[in-house]
């Protein structure tokens, strides 16, 4: 938006800022469905044209208490951000389902978990093994969510450890033994 507004002067790049954050806090966002404005104040800020024109008298409109207004306005503002919000997590889910696969996996199968560490806990990268496991397949709860076990790692309990788990994490495993790795 700054490129297009400073075009033809470059160099008058910082008088513009003030407008084109303006214009972008005004302008309704794809995904929330509300402009920034009415997600941080409650309500649309005036835009310089409403400000030329004289307001309403005061005697003709309805007054309603200012905080009761802005509270009511920012829960409607937040119940659209959230209802919006909610579609497109939705839409996004869809998506990332379809173009996800599954490697033909089957219960009882073993397989490799990807279960790396926070960056933080890491101090040797090259060296940390990202795959855990072997686990067992249990159950599928979809045909993207898998409830696996390990095959050796117990509880404190003294069950073997479950996990449910997205197909995306899952790799089949190849050894011949139970042995952990």
């Amino acid at each position: 938006m700054l490129k297009a507004t400073c075009d033809e002067n470059p160099q008058n790049w910082p008088q513009k800022l003030h407008t084109v954050l303006a214009a972008y806090r005004m302008t309704v966002h794809s995904v929330t469905g509300v402009t920034p404005n009415m997600a941080m104040l409650g309500r649309e800020v005036l835009m310089p044209a409403t400000l030329i024109a004289r307001p309403p008298d005061e005697d003709t409109t309805v007054t309603v208490p200012f905080v009761a207004d802005l509270r009511d306005n920012l829960r409607a503002a937040h119940e659209r951000i959230r209802e919006n919000t909610k579609r497109f997590a939705k839409v996004e889910k869809k998506y990332y389902d379809k173009k996800s696969k599954p490697d033909n996996l089957q219960v009882g199968q073993k397989v490799w978990l990807f279960w790396p560490k926070p960056l933080e806990q890491m101090k040797f990268k090259k060296l940390y093994k990202f795959w855990n496991g072997p686990w067992r397949i249990t159950k599928f709860k979809s045909p993207l969510v898998v409830e696996i076990e390990h095959t050796s790692k117990k509880t404190k309990h003294g069950r073997l450890s479950k996990q449910t788990v997205h197909v995306d994490r899952l790799t089949p495993c190849k050894l011949e033994t139970d042995e952990e790795v």
